[in-house]
């Protein structure tokens, strides 16, 4: 083993490319956490809404991202993972906008629709994996979820506050004017590799994606993302109007303050032991246990304030832990010339979930007691099936 391959992100191309694209995910994401806590409460005061709508509008992001997740890692490992990113961005933009004006509960389904329609996530992390080595990936993923557990904890604290004075349609300005400086930054502020990895040249062929799904660690780790973010998504589309129940929404914050920083942290240790020890597989597992206990809690108390804060804590402990220990084995189990394919897929199971999230979240709504069974039954069958996946082995 060299000395370079054992020293993680040591490389200052590694450092400046990685650290411009947590960036962007930053900026893209801060805003949209900032809606996702008041947002049911919000889509249930829109002209049209029913129960199921509101899971719709929520989810509707979702579903946009898991259509487009492929072809947008397909795409990239074309003609670039630059051009793609610029391109979500802009969608992402237009989405935005068209939320913050929308009149009714339909042009705000509308709306996240196409702030979804700009799916860079595999690109982004298709991106990080050609420029980081598998010795630093882990390293470089966790980077990479730190910048989202940052957008995370600013948004969800300061979301509900800020809702409370500028309304919802402000925070959906406030996210398109991010969108739009990201996407400055990404065609001027991202270091280019040091050699060209993907370009127009490179032939994707149908089979790139049979054998992503062929392959059963790969196929766990997908089914995984979608029963992962099935459970959040519903999370956030009941728990909001359970707190309410108990707290103001403008103090929803002070309850993400203590929660979220807790994830962060579970974040950093749950990436750092994986990286240094190869325990990527125990933490997916940990992942499930995390849920499973917020679904106990539920099921024993589900009309307790400690209980629901459990509950929602629990969903931010098993994305942290779970996080980004999933998308790092992706990229070490796939070939290079799939690497893009792979994460597209895995992405889209991912964002499949928030839909179907959305669409038992909204059916919940009015039969709130059904969460915990959810959870509880959704984590154990994640549990068996992450059971399966290979270990690998610690830095290269």
């Amino acid at each position: 083993m060299s000395q370079a391959s054992s020293e993680g992100l040591t490389y200052a191309h590694e450092k400046r490319t990685v650290a411009g694209l947590a960036g962007i995910y930053l900026l893209r994401l801060l805003g949209m956490y900032m809606v996702l806590p008041v947002l049911s409460l919000y889509a249930s005061t829109l002209e049209g809404q029913t129960p199921i709508l509101v899971g719709i509008a929520v989810g509707s992001y979702g579903l946009a991202q898991a259509l487009l997740q492929v072809p947008f890692g397909v795409w990239s490992d074309r003609y670039g993972r630059r051009r793609v990113i610029g391109g979500g961005l802009v969608l992402f933009t237009l989405g935005s906008v068209i939320a913050a004006m929308a009149p009714n509960v339909g042009w705000l389904i509308v709306g996240r629709t196409l702030q979804g329609a700009g799916g860079i996530a595999a690109a982004v992390v298709a991106f990080i994996a050609d420029v980081t080595r598998p010795s630093g990936r882990a390293q470089a993923m966790a980077v990479l979820g730190a910048s989202v557990g940052v957008a995370f904890a600013i948004g969800m604290i300061s979301g509900p506050s800020l809702a409370a004075r500028f309304g919802v349609p402000g925070l959906f300005w406030f996210t398109a004017a991010l969108s739009a400086v990201a996407t400055v930054y990404v065609s001027f502020g991202i270091p280019r590799p040091p050699k060209h990895v993907h370009d127009a040249s490179v032939e994707w062929t149908p089979g790139y994606l049979r054998e992503v799904w062929a392959f059963g660690a790969l196929r766990r780790l997908d089914l995984g993302a979608t029963l992962l973010h099935t459970m959040v998504t519903c999370m956030f589309v009941v728990g909001p109007g359970r707190l309410a129940a108990y707290l103001p929404v403008s103090d929803h914050g002070r309850v993400y303050s203590v929660l979220v920083p807790v994830g962060l942290l579970l974040m950093g240790i749950s990436a750092a032991v994986a990286d240094r020890w190869g325990r990527l597989k125990e933490a997916i597992l940990s992942g499930s246990v995390f849920l499973a206990a917020g679904g106990i809690a539920l099921l024993l108390g589900p009309d307790r304030f400690w209980t629901i804060v459990f509950a929602i804590g629990s969903a931010i402990a098993a994305v942290a832990v779970a996080e980004p220990a999933a998308p790092a084995m992706v990229t070490r189990l796939a070939r290079d010339e799939a690497r893009g394919t792979a994460a597209g897929a895995y992405h889209m199971c991912e964002f499949a979930g928030s839909f179907l999230g959305g669409l038992v979240g909204g059916f919940l709504l009015h039969r709130p007691e059904g969460l915990g069974w959810v959870l509880l039954g959704g984590a154990l069958l994640w549990l068996t099936i992450a059971a399966g996946l290979p270990r690998l082995s610690g830095r290269a």
